[in-house]
């Protein structure tokens, strides 16, 4: 018997969570069908379902109603065993969170020598080389940026020669060069008849699709479209409305020095860094994932230690390690999972004995948040967790706000949300930003804006 040209069918599939704060209906009889050797791209904002939609693919949930075929296997009818099988040999997942794709105690050469493809495949080797982690390979996942480990994690995958891929948001960690690299490696492998499935709100990646899904609150809106292309529109980027003060910088960093050990080698993470942040100013530091964007804002912190040089505060009196004077969205977020949406943006007035109800209340509103307030943050997709850690550090109007990556898990809408957030925070209260990221449509122009290479820092040309 000839194999289907259909990789993938859904059927009426819908999906339910229930949870003790909620009953969330995440997919709404959705009928599907994906053909073998195309690229298929699920788009739609944060919270759409395209997760659960993934998910329910590799056979890491079943669904409530309806059925799911992934190579001519009913999945409603297959046992743990047999799941665990499909995904081994036939069916890769790349998580959305670049850490889970990794088991922390191996190196990332060691993952990449655990594939052992049945069918044709990129020489895993190779491909990291391409993905720029020729010199990671003996490295922890840990010691990795979130960039660098989304990278590896797209070389172990890839190679494994399955017929149908499974990436929830592939391109969301990556700098342009990398996703071209990726996005060119998913094409030929689509021509050699490989099948992919992608979520994304990459615009870059719908530029190598052949067919687009539209997810509406868990409801396919319209038909799949083949051939697809989306606008090239670009965020919003309305001017800033700033007078920054350009007498007394917040702070100030001076020939800024930070090495790593690993292993026998040096890794140089800052070099003699220097630069001046004045209050009411949004400064952007772009770079590749593994360019020391996220070292700095850690030395920035306090989280870290320079090797040499110093870091100046001038805060009236405030103290860097005050919420309501300097506080940070790390790139891991660092939401508390016992805690609601809520009280985690509640918690630094909380701690700190002040009012910002009103202030909470305007944010969840504008970022689009507010019907989650009672929900934890694993009852949200990851980027209305992103969204959840800015309010939080937007809640007690600080002096100083450094945020890591703001943007690399956000849709079109919800990016320019943040970006307006971020302008009426400078604008009305004169905090002052440094953000880290590799998000090519950040206001520039409005922002001023550094680059990192190699640890180096340097002014926009």
């Amino acid at each position: 018997m000839s194999r289907s040209e259909d990789a993938v069918v859904l059927q009426d599939v819908s999906h339910v969570y229930r949870t003790a704060t909620a009953r969330v209906e995440a997919l709404h009889e959705v009928s599907l069908t994906v053909r073998r050797g195309a690229v298929t791209s699920v788009v739609g904002v944060s919270g759409s379902g395209k997760s659960t939609l993934l998910r329910l693919v590799a056979g890491f949930n079943r669904p409530g109603s309806g059925r799911v075929v992934v190579d001519g296997r009913d999945l409603r009818r297959s046992t743990g065993g047999a799941l665990r099988r499909l995904r081994r040999d036939s069916v890769g997942y790349l998580f959305q969170r670049p850490s889970d794709n990794f088991v922390p105690y191996l190196t990332v050469g060691e993952h990449l020598t655990l594939e052992r493809p049945a069918a044709p495949a990129p020489d895993p080797f190779e491909l990291a080389s391409r993905l720029g982690l020729g010199d990671k390979l003996g490295r922890l996942p840990v010691h990795l940026s979130g960039g660098e480990q989304q990278r590896g994690a797209v070389a172990q995958l890839l190679s494994g020669g399955r017929a149908v891929i499974l990436a929830d948001e592939p391109t969301a960690e990556l700098d342009d060069r990398s996703a071209a690299v990726l996005l060119r490696e998913i094409r030929e492998l689509a021509d050699e008849g490989a099948t992919f499935l992608l979520a994304t709100h990459d615009e870059a990646v719908l530029e190598i699709t052949d067919v687009v899904v539209r997810l509406e609150h868990g409801r396919l809106r319209g038909q799949p479209v083949r051939g697809e292309r989306a606008p090239r529109d670009r965020r919003e980027s309305a001017a800033l409305d700033l007078e920054p003060d350009v007498g007394t910088p917040v702070v100030r960093l001076s020939e800024v020095r930070k090495d790593y050990w690993e292993g026998e080698g040096m890794v140089r993470a800052v070099r003699e860094a220097n630069m001046e942040v004045f209050p009411a100013e949004v400064v952007a530091v772009v770079g590749r994932s593994g360019s020391g964007k996220t070292t700095l804002l850690n030395i920035i912190a306090g989280w870290e230690h320079p090797d040499r040089g110093t870091v100046e505060w001038d805060l009236d009196g405030g103290r860097p390690q005050d919420w309501s004077t300097v506080a940070v969205v790390p790139q891991r977020l660092g939401l508390m999972d016992e805690l609601t949406i809520e009280e985690n943006v509640m918690l630094p007035a909380q701690l700190g004995g002040a009012d910002a109800a009103d202030t909470v209340d305007r944010l969840l509103d504008g970022l689009g948040l507010s019907h989650l307030r009672g929900r934890f943050p694993f009852e949200a997709s990851v980027g209305e967790q992103q969204r959840t850690a800015l309010v939080r550090a937007l809640s007690l109007r600080p002096r100083v706000i450094l945020a890591d990556e703001p943007t690399s898990h956000q849709d079109r809408e919800s990016a320019a949300a943040i970006f307006r957030a971020i302008r009426e925070a400078a604008a009305r209260d004169g905090t002052a930003f440094v953000v880290a990221t590799h998000d090519p449509e950040i206001p520039r122009g409005q922002w001023r804006t550094l680059h990192m290479t190699g640890g180096e820092l340097s002014s926009a040309t």
